[in-house]
């Protein structure tokens, strides 16, 4: 949404943002420091697994030969058997056993201490293109060449003896002996320094010093809250005098006991468990899996020890007394996107589900990409196609269905309730209990009171119930009388009726048939009229009950009409523009004789139309209240169905009657229930069924005192029925307690194509299982197994990354084979370490890392480590990169005071473009079309925002947000034009700068100030003198252009819901909201 001229604005904000990011490189570029004497070290080429080695240290396998290895020979020589060469004696390069077994010319590709003897090494040193390995370029298209420093690492390692060892990541980490550095002040406080500054020092680097306070503290508030801190509290904390290490470190703890740091690495995990608040998948309907979520965010309000958080999330249902807490955690397992489109195949959707769990667990927990082994043995690491198939079968015991049916509450599903909210429920629970058991007690109590109000009725009875005004009666209720009307008229059916046991004596069965009524009588619209008669209908459906209904003639008559569960009644002239119609709230009775009337006064409006159900007048809604014509017609009444139209399928009826007048709820409760009671009493003796019918009569009808308790009780279902629902439903996993888990290998993932039956396991390259259960709970215990070596690694790098942009492991989701190696290999087994140690502590471990000197170092860098370190993979200086989208949106709308920090609840719908949903989605889609929300919803944190799978909010996804398809474990990082385009014209971003704007003017009186109270909430920190002159003449320019245009400004000021002070002028607050959106869009203000 563009407010005022796009390109003037766009002018005016992108050059002062150009001479504000040089002010700011010309503070923070330090190009001081001469360059050091780097050591002599040899870096393999393949910059993404760069590893160092020097010429007087031993070439490790892991470190320095693996990657060559696997980037060049393990696809024909490595674990996948069915590409591995050559065919007649395959060759093996990734196990040792292998490698050295003899070939056919009685000796092994590798002897050890002899390079010159190694036919590995005559092969990889080959000038002849027909010989040499890998293959040559030219003569196969999928050669490469291997570098000339790579062949010579081959060397030396075969020189050294050609040492094997298992890949690294498999190894059990240790706490090894603390390395020996130069700067031991720098490092004396905390280990991760000692492992850091033995790498740089290598490189002859030195460590930047302590990042200033202010910038200190907003790289901290951003990591650890996704906030940025406030002017107050960056005043407040500059202010304390004292040591600086005591209040940050005061600062940290009190940090991480906030809901924002809760929802911030929520959030982070959110991407892990590919949340979402659609099915994803053709229909993309809503998905009630928000309190999944909030348990997330819960689990980091309370700390929740990480080795927990996983076990309740992989199998919190199957944990003994499982409580609501962990069976709303499995939600992560139903994150997934799933299908409900006619025509899919469950079978190969249960494959497809079963897979995606197993490489979700697999990236988040282990760090392998399992998926690669779906079709066929990993082709680099050691996970066979069986082993794939073995986990998967941890989930494929579940009975979720493979297709979704488009259905918010999927099941399996739990109803999620507060601690309050479960309270109440337990309490009217009680109370209904309470008064069961009273009703029951009283009807006990007052049976000999029953029995006597029976002889008494006995005694008393007059069977003639005839109601003045029956014009017309049709008993259908003996078959020797068949369909004879009362006057000895008889009636004809489409074919021979069936005859079946009716309520007292018997009725019709009319199946697919219908009776017609010739001699019916037809009413005149202003005249009084009944029609009735005892049904049983035990079907939904379309098609008329009793219908004197001219269909050729606009549908002209009176009917009773079926439609789906409603019963709805017409009284037409010409429909629909001249009737009345009503329907029933409430579902009819189904499967159940009842007994319905339908009354009419004549008096042309719907409120003249009553349908009584058992002689009780129910609940109706109008839907047509306009009658002005004449309703007469010559059709036939037909019971069944609508004169030509379609039947009530395996309609039941008896007693059925016309009355030329409208019948009092007296009349009609005497027809209905009471009817029917007085001829059970006539009967000598009611067998035992009969008896019960006249007993629940009484009961219901004549006991005052069970009327009074049943009403209670009729009350308090109802309150505990709304009140239950009003908590929400959350789809769960659950597990199939008759059956043991299994599952097939596909040949080439193929779900159509099963081989071999496999049940649960994990790989044989990984500590085995041992006595635990074979199921979801007995992976979640594995998985949090102190001898798993992957678990905690995995986890500590990722978060390592969260903080400094890039992982010990920069392959955050792949520490198999092709996956990044450990810059600091020593660094991250520590961690992993301490971190198990200490509880699987997240709490722990953050705060370990964020006061160590390394992550509080300034993010200055210097012409030297720009050019031995540009991507400061060794870490002398402090991690400096670009927010998440969340972030970028959250620091606007709490710097502006826009921000609802609400936590918790259903997700929200911030502005976005018209027409992206419904652009996108299928006619029948329940997120079809976008709403925006209202008031403070529109303010809340991102984490919040609803997330549609096939069309994610745009700001945000431009922003780098995950579309959420498939877990992600690393985020894409960029800095485009078109994101820039957004922070300047999204309506979120010009309102939250008009805000700040409006802040701005009203808390401070000068220029100057005024500017510093902008760049402090978005910057934590004044500006420079230098800064100020741009953003002077950036207010100059944007103050002249609203002068002129007045009715730009106005513009401008009003996007958004909330409303400008009406007491700032209109040009004024629009030139200071550029200025606000010019320091929002600095490189500065867009990193932390």
């Amino acid at each position: 949404m563009l407010i005022f001229n796009r390109l003037q604005k766009t002018c005016i904000i992108s050059m002062a943002s150009i001479a504000l990011t040089a002010c700011e490189k010309n503070k923070t570029t330090d190009i001081s420091q001469p360059n050091a004497a780097t050591p002599s070290l040899e870096p393999l080429p393949n910059e993404e697994k760069i590893t160092l080695v020097s010429s007087n240290e031993p070439v490790s396998f892991n470190e320095h030969v693996q990657p060559i290895l696997s980037e060049y020979c393990y696809h024909c020589h490595g674990p996948d058997g069915g590409s591995r060469q050559p065919e007649k004696n395959p060759l093996r390069l990734d196990v040792a056993a292998e490698a050295f077994l003899a070939r056919e010319n009685g000796k092994p590709v590798i002897i050890k201490g002899e390079p010159d003897a190694s036919y590995l090494i005559e092969l990889v040193e080959s000038t002849d293109k027909d010989l040499v390995m890998p293959p040559h370029p030219e003569t196969n298209p999928h050669g490469k060449l291997m570098q000339p420093q790579e062949i010579a690492l081959l060397r030396r390692w075969v020189k050294e003896g050609a040492k094997y060892e298992d890949h690294w990541a498999y190894i059990q980490p240790t706490k090894q002996e603390l390395p020996v550095i130069k700067n031991k002040t720098w490092a004396a406080a905390n280990p991760i320094d000692q492992y850091i500054a033995a790498k740089f020092e290598k490189l002859g680097l030195t460590p930047n010093a302590q990042e200033k306070p202010s910038r200190l503290y907003r790289r901290l508030f951003f990591d650890l809250t996704g906030l940025p801190p406030t002017p107050d509290q960056i005043e407040k904390l500059l202010a304390d005098t004292r040591e600086f290490d005591v209040v940050y470190s005061e600062t940290v703890d009190n940090l991480l006991k906030t809901d924002a740091y809760a929802e911030h690495w929520a959030r982070h995990w959110l991407d892990v468990a590919r949340y979402a608040d659609t099915h994803g998948i053709h229909i993309d309907n809503y998905r009630s899996i928000w309190p999944y979520r909030d348990w997330v965010i819960k689990a980091f309000q309370n700390n929740m020890p990480f080795d927990q958080f996983t076990r309740e999330q992989i199998a919190g249902d199957m944990m003994p007394n499982a409580t609501l807490d962990q069976i709303v955690a499995t939600g992560f397992n139903r994150c997934l996107p799933t299908t409900g489109e006619g025509g899919a195949i469950a079978d190969e959707y249960n494959a497809i589900y079963a897979q995606d769990r197993t490489d979700t667990t697999a990236a988040a927990w282990l760090g392998l990409t399992t998926g690669c082994a779906a079709c066929h043995d990993h082709k680099f690491d050691a996970i066979s196609t069986k082993e794939n198939y073995q986990l998967t079968a941890f989930f494929r015991n579940t009975p979720m269905t493979a297709l979704d049916r488009n259905n918010a509450l999927h099941p399996p599903n739990i109803r999620v309730r507060s601690e309050d909210e479960s309270a109440k429920s337990e309490s009217l629970a009680k109370q209904t209990n309470d008064l069961e058991k009273a009703i029951a007690d009283h009807k006990k109590k007052a049976e000999t009171v029953f029995q006597k109000w029976l002889k008494e009725q006995k005694a008393a009875l007059n069977t003639n119930t005839d109601v003045p005004g029956l014009i017309l009666q049709l008993p259908l209720n003996k078959q020797d009388q068949g369909i004879t009307d009362s006057s000895g008229k008889n009636h004809t059916s489409e074919k021979p009726v069936k005859w079946i046991a009716g309520p007292i004596k018997q009725a019709v069965h009319l199946e697919d048939n219908a009776i017609t009524i010739d001699n019916a009588p037809s009413f005149e619209a202003d005249q009084s009229f009944s029609y009735g008669a005892w049904l049983n209908l035990p079907h939904r459906g379309t098609a008329g009950i009793i219908a004197k209904i001219d269909i050729d003639n606009r549908d002209r008559g009176y009917d009773l009409w079926l439609y789906g569960n409603k019963i709805y009644a017409h009284i037409n002239s010409s429909f629909p523009e001249d009737a009345l119609k009503v329907v029933m709230k409430d579902a009819f009775p189904r499967k159940t004789w009842f007994h319905a009337m339908v009354t009419y006064d004549g008096s042309r409006k719907a409120s003249g139309l009553k349908i009584y159900i058992n002689g009780k007048s129910v609940k109706l809604g109008t839907v047509r209240d306009n009658l002005k014509g004449s309703i007469q017609n010559k059709s036939p009444l037909t019971l069944g169905r609508r004169h030509k139209g379609p039947h009530a399928h395996f309609m039941k009826v008896t007693g059925f009657q016309i009355f030329d007048r409208a019948l009092t709820p007296e009349e009609c409760n005497s027809l209905g229930s009471r009817s029917l009671i007085n001829q059970l009493i006539a009967l000598s003796p009611p067998d035992a069924k009969q008896l019960q019918k006249i007993r629940d009569y009484y009961f219901a009808d004549v006991d005052t005192k069970h009327i009074q308790l049943t009403n209670q009780l009729a009350a308090l279902k109802k309150e505990k029925e709304i009140h239950d629902k009003k908590s929400p439903i959350t789809l769960v996993m659950q597990e199939n307690k008759d059956k043991e888990p299994f599952a097939h290998i596909l040949v080439r993932g193929n779900y159509a194509d099963k081989s071999d039956k496999v049940t649960p396991d994990t790989p044989a390259s990984l500590p085995p299982m041992g006595n635990l259960p074979k199921n979801r709970l007995g992976l979640a215990q594995w998985l949090t197994k102190p001898e798993n070596p992957l678990p905690a690694r995995v986890t500590v790098n990722r978060y390592w990354y969260y903080l400094f942009g890039r992982g010990i492991v920069d392959s955050t989701g792949d520490f198999g084979v092709m996956g990044s190696r450990p810059t600091h290999p020593k660094l991250l087994d520590w961690l992993a370490v301490e971190f198990v140690e200490n509880g699987w502590d997240l709490h722990h471990l953050l705060r370990t890392i964020v006061t160590s000197s390394t992550y509080r170092q300034s993010s200055v860098i210097s012409e030297q480590k720009l050019e031995l370190d540009p991507e400061n993979t060794w870490l002398a200086r402090g991690p400096r990169y670009r927010l998440d989208a969340e972030q970028i949106r959250d620091l606007t709308l709490e710097s502006s005071g826009l921000l609802n920090k609400e936590i918790g609840g259903p997700s929200v719908k911030p502005y976005q473009p018209k027409g992206i949903w419904s652009s996108v989605a299928m006619p029948q889609s329940n997120t079809k079309n976008y709403q925006a929300d209202t008031g403070d919803k529109l303010y809340r944190r991102s984490l919040y925002t609803f997330w549609k799978r096939t069309a994610p909010h745009p700001a945000m996804e431009i922003l780098n947000a995950p579309v959420r398809e498939v877990s992600c474990v690393k985020r894409e990082l960029t800095n485009t034009p078109l994101q820039a385009f957004v922070i300047m014209n999204d309506p979120q971003f010009v309102e939250a700068s008009r805000q700040l704007a409006s802040r701005a003017i009203k808390g401070a009186k000068t220029t100057d100030e005024r500017i510093h109270l902008i760049s402090s909430a978005l910057l934590a920190r004044p500006m420079s003198n230098d800064e100020l002159d741009v953003v002077k003449l950036t207010l100059k320019q944007a103050k002249d252009k609203f002068t002129n245009s007045p009715e730009d400004a106005t513009k401008l000021i009003t996007v958004g819901e909330s409303k400008p002070d009406e007491s700032l002028a209109a040009p004024e607050l629009a030139a200071w909201t550029v200025v606000a959106n010019q320091i929002l869009n600095m490189d500065e203000t867009l990193n932390k």
